[in-house]
């Protein structure tokens, strides 16, 4: 039982490098404004966050047949483990904790950077869509002011 639980570790941690790899894949469409690639790169992100929801409860349940509780923590189960499992058990553990670390660190940066893209086009559309005080085209000087309503960017004739 507790070699599958490191086997089923070992997977998680080549999932987290994967997904690591992807999220900087991310970080360069984002920077790029390349959306087809970002596209590619959120739905290979999606499967492989499937798999590592699939090998998570792998876990999950590999600890609970250990303790015979399935609500047991990986820490609670270390105690049930032979030395040389238990260690190298903790270590795949701190791996993992490092590069979930990694993992999130990247996608605070990623969010970052969708939050200023998305602020850049909300004033973008609000800059084309306000109404203008003046008018695009020159306008005669004794012509009185138009009364109807103003128009934004995309509003006005050509």
């Amino acid at each position: 039982m507790g070699q599958q639980l490191l086997s089923v570790m070992s997977e998680m941690i080549q999932l987290h490098e994967k997904l690591i790899k992807v999220s900087e894949q991310k970080h360069a469409a984002l920077v790029e404004r390349d959306m087809v690639s970002l596209t590619e790169v959120m739905k290979t992100e999606k499967d492989l966050l499937q798999k590592l929801r699939d090998k998570e409860e792998t876990r999950q349940e590999l600890t609970g047949e250990l303790s015979g509780d399935k609500e047991q923590t990986l820490k609670g189960v270390l105690d049930l483990l032979s030395p040389p499992v238990r260690r190298m058990v903790e270590s795949r553990a701190a791996d993992l904790k490092k590069q979930a670390e990694t993992l999130k660190s990247l996608n605070e940066q990623n969010e970052e950077l969708l939050k200023d893209a998305m602020a850049f086009i909300h004033h973008m559309i609000g800059h084309l869509t306000a109404p203008r005080d003046q008018s695009i085209t020159y306008g005669r000087p004794n012509q009185k002011p138009s009364t109807g309503a103003p128009r934004g960017y995309f509003d006005t004739k050509a």
